[in-house]
């Protein structure tokens, strides 16, 4: 073999090598581009329209309950020494709630634990607890109702009952109390 063989035998050796190199580097790694998504829905929200309202109330020698129901109509019903004056009950009505957020989600509705304090202008008081809703209150209570993609919006009521000692003092009582709502 010349001189000139052997070294374009040499260069071809050498190229195959570097070729093969070539290619084993690209077999050991690799890079691929991944996608990262989002969807932000509406935030829920609610808002009190009406009062629970036990109107008037006649304290007797005993003490007595007024029940307030949690739905729409808000019927009520007294024990115990408590008594409504007859065509002078005054508003009665459970508590309206109105709440929004992304349409077809599910909520759940926490009411009170524990009972509320109403008073009057001075140091008077009475309870409210036992409260109910026309909405069950456990995971997946509520479904706003609305398309996919649109506003949700649904009305639930609560109730209560009033608790109403012996010769309660006369006056105007009003307290507050919390309802949550939160998606499931």
């Amino acid at each position: 073999m010349n001189r000139i063989s052997r070294l374009s035998l040499r260069l071809l050796i050498a190229a195959g090598l570097v070729a093969g190199a070539s290619a084993s580097f690209a077999q050991s790694s690799a890079t691929a581009t991944g996608t990262a998504t989002a969807n932000v829905v509406r935030p829920i929200t609610l808002a009190a329209a009406r009062a629970l309202a036990f109107g008037n109330v006649v304290p007797g020698a005993t003490a007595g309950t007024l029940l307030v129901d949690g739905d729409s109509a808000g019927a009520q019903t007294t024990g115990g020494g408590v008594t409504q004056p007859g065509g002078q009950k005054g508003t009665v009505s459970s508590a309206q709630f109105n709440v929004t957020g992304e349409g077809s989600f599910t909520y759940t509705i926490t009411l009170p634990v524990g009972a509320a304090t109403i008073a009057d202008a001075g140091t008077d008081t009475m309870t409210v607890d036992t409260w109910t809703s026309d909405i069950a209150t456990t995971a997946g209570a509520g479904l706003l109702s609305g398309t996919a993609g649109t506003a949700g919006a649904q009305t639930f009521y609560v109730g209560g009952t009033l608790h109403v000692g012996v010769a309660q003092a006369a006056g105007s009582y009003t307290g507050t109390f919390s309802v949550t709502v939160a998606y499931n």
